[in-house]
Order: structure tokens, then C-alpha cells, then sequence
């Protein structure tokens, strides 16, 4: 998953990068976070702002019901509270920050993000910590690296809804833009393949023209 930052102490970063649970891009001023939210698909949007027009900007930029848009603020006015969250943000928190609340409040919107093994019906596992895939006697699929990837991101969509090349691109690989479609077909036939060899079964399903989405 990704996240864009503005404003937001590094330290914090620095956390969700060495426990993996996001890819995290940091805007270096506020033209810079408007600009990455429109070119890049982002899971989650952490900004420091006192300003209820410069969320709003954010706002109309991205869809709230997949970017999840979550603002640190010393303002304690309720208007710029209910105007953020009335306009899709998911969470305003008041000074003193507390970092575990952030991840509190992050885990809630991605919680499978968070879970160090996810289950997936009687099937498999997703080992976060080591990952890896393995079926419920322990036995590891021959599913790693970005089809590791891949297939958590697929699973984790809490709506199965189909998603596009370009987001699993986007929200997976650092530098998106200097990656083709095409790994992402390879990737998808790999999963596949072993899911096929393990249990004769096909999760992944190709909606033509616009991605992929799990069947269950």
C-alpha cells in the first residue's frame, strides 16, 4: 500500500517504512502533495494543516471511498473538524499528536495492512512477516516477491472490487512510472499458475479493459 505525507514528522515515516506497512512518499511543500495526489494512486493521505480550504483541495482531488485522508491539526475549531469530515476525510486528530494513535487510526481503514498473517477462506495464508503464502499445513506456494505483493493487495480490497494495472503499479513499485503493464500480467499468470497446481481452484478473475478482481 502507499501513502503520501506533507508536514508530517519524520520519525513517524520512518515507523510505517521499516515495518513495511506502507510504501511512503513525502511532498516537500504543498504543491508538491496536491501534485503527487493527482499523477499517483495513494491507500491512505496523512497531512498536517490547520487550513480547512487546503484539505478541501485535497478532497476534490481524490476518491475518499479508496484513499482514506487523515489530518493532524492544532485547530480546535468544530467547523474545520465537521467540514473535513463531511467532505470524505476519515479522521481528524487534535495536538498533542500521539503517534500510536495515527497508527490506531490507520490500522482501523486498512486493517489486513496491519494483520502479520491474513487467511484467505480454507485456502491459504499470507505471511506478512516472512512473505510468503502458505496453505493451512504449513506447506510454502511458490508466490514471492511482487506476486507476493500483488496477491495481498488483491485480497485486501475489503470490496473485491476490480482494480487496474496502473493502481497495482502505482501503490506497489517506488517508482511507478518507470514500470510496464506488462510486469503485472507476468506476475498475475505466476499466482495463478500455483494457485491452479495447489487447489485446482482460480481466485483471480480478468475484467477485460479494466483489471483484476478476486472471485470468492
Amino acid at each position: 500500500m502507499r501513502l503520501l505525507s506533507y508536514n508530517i514528522n519524520e520519525t513517524f515515516i520512518q515507523t510505517l517504512k521499516q515495518h513495511e506497512l506502507y510504501i511512503c512518499d513525502t511532498a516537500e511543500d504543498l504543491q508538491d502533495a496536491l501534485y503527487h495526489a493527482q499523477v499517483r494512486y495513494y491507500n491512505a493521505i496523512l497531512i498536517q494543516e490547520d487550513d480547512l480550504n487546503v484539505c478541501k483541495k485535497f478532497l476534490k482531488i481524490i476518491d475518499p471511498k479508496y484513499c482514506a485522508f487523515l489530518v493532524l491539526t492544532s485547530n480546535t475549531d468544530k467547523k474545520f473538524e465537521m467540514g473535513v469530515l463531511k467532505n470524505g476525510g476519515i479522521a481528524v486528530i487534535h495536538e498533542p499528536f500521539c503517534s500510536e494513535l495515527i497508527l490506531a487510526k490507520l490500522q482501523s481503514v486498512h486493517r489486513e495492512n496491519f494483520m502479520k498473517r491474513y487467511h484467505f477462506k480454507d485456502y491459504f495464508i499470507l505471511d506478512r512477516e516472512n512473505k510468503q503464502v502458505i496453505d493451512l499445513d504449513e506447506n510454502r506456494l511458490n508466490i514471492k516477491g511482487k506476486s507476493f505483493d500483488i496477491l495481498s493487495y488483491l485480497l485486501k480490497d475489503k470490496q473485491f472490487r476490480v482494480i487496474s494495472k496502473d493502481e497495482i503499479i502505482g501503490v506497489l513499485w517506488d517508482e511507478p512510472e518507470m514500470v510496464s503493464n506488462n510486469i503485472v500480467e507476468v506476475n498475475i499468470n505466476l499466482i495463478r499458475n500455483e494457485i491452479r497446481k495447489k487447489f485446482n481452484v482460480d481466485f483471480v478473475s480478468t475484467i477485460r479493459n479494466r483489471g483484476y478482481k478476486i472471485e470468492i
